[in-house]
């Protein structure tokens, strides 16, 4: 069992395949844009506005490259657009380069997604926000898995009264504590079963619907997608790579918002049809072995030694 943790993850493999469905569709560069093709911009933040509400939420950028992402001339285009949309002046040239620029986007907040989206029986919209909660309930079932089996490893280590109890184990092998671990996790199970349970009962109707919406479908459609806000973006519209990619600050707290894609059937059928945890023990493997278990077991005997 303690193997399983090197394993290709089932919701690292559902999270790609839904990046590639809804979010990115650009593919993998391996060089430095050229100048013509491409402007370097000096950006330093995110603007989020809902023309729902009407509010602003801003997202400081990472500082990699020297400060300068590069910008497909499509990508400039788009941002005159909103920048026009917005009744704001978009930067000469010259200052692209030289001055602070904030990217500008335009899409649902949250609670105006609620109220204006999820609610909608337009048939592209309604295959949207259902792939959006099957994905989120294919994460949540993931996290809620994490959770409970470290509440197993603490249930544990508060039941042990003696130091015996772990010192007569070579704690000092790292292979010996975590096959310890693992059984104890192993014999503590039933919180994560009643979760898989709540999982299987969720996305069952989800994934029936879907496949009668998409037997019907046309070969693409536009709807609006959510999006966090602490993921990174490629400002370019063909490619991403490191000159690219802009990455939020690393304390960001990600935040949903909803933007007007092209979506294609093909992709979303690809989605829809990925293998899904099936079973409890999938779940734990998908979950993994966190190291932190390693210190609350070290922590447990220091604490009894003393």
């Amino acid at each position: 069992m303690a193997e399983n943790n090197v394993m290709t993850k089932i919701t690292d493999n559902l999270l790609k395949v839904y990046d590639y469905a809804f979010l990115e569709g650009a593919t993998y560069g391996f060089y430095k844009p050229n100048d013509a093709m491409y402007v370097g911009v000096r950006m330093t933040e995110k603007q989020y506005n809902c023309p729902g509400c009407g509010r602003s939420f801003k997202v400081k950028i990472r500082n990699d490259n020297d400060g300068i992402l590069y910008f497909s001339k499509g990508r400039i285009a788009e941002q005159k657009k909103i920048y026009d949309e917005l009744d704001m002046d978009f930067p000469a040239d010259w200052e692209l380069m030289e001055k602070p620029y904030t990217y500008q986007l335009s899409g649902y907040c949250a609670d105006c997604a609620a109220e204006k989206l999820l609610a909608s029986e337009e048939w592209g919209q309604r295959i949207n926000n259902l792939c959006h909660e099957l994905y989120l309930q294919d994460m949540l079932v993931s996290d809620k898995a994490k959770q409970y089996m470290t509440d197993a490893v603490e249930r544990w280590l508060n039941g042990i009264e003696s130091a015996d109890e772990l010192t007569r184990f070579d704690l000092a092998n790292p292979e010996i504590l975590q096959e310890l671990i693992w059984i104890m996790v192993l014999s503590d199970t039933e919180a994560c079963e009643k979760a898989l349970q709540e999982y299987r009962d969720r996305v069952q109707p989800i994934l029936y619907e879907l496949k009668e919406l998409l037997e019907q479908a046309t070969p693409a459609w536009k709807a609006y997608v959510a999006r966090s806000s602490s993921l990174p973006e490629s400002m370019s519209d063909g490619e991403y790579h490191e000159y690219t990619l802009a990455f939020p600050a690393d304390d960001t707290v990600g935040q949903d918002f909803y933007f007007r894609k092209h979506v294609e059937k093909s992709r979303v059928e690809m989605f829809v049809s990925q293998h899904r945890i099936a079973s409890i023990q999938e779940l734990l493997a998908d979950a993994g072995f966190q190291e932190k278990w390693i210190d609350m077991v070290m922590d447990k005997a220091n604490e009894l030694l003393k």
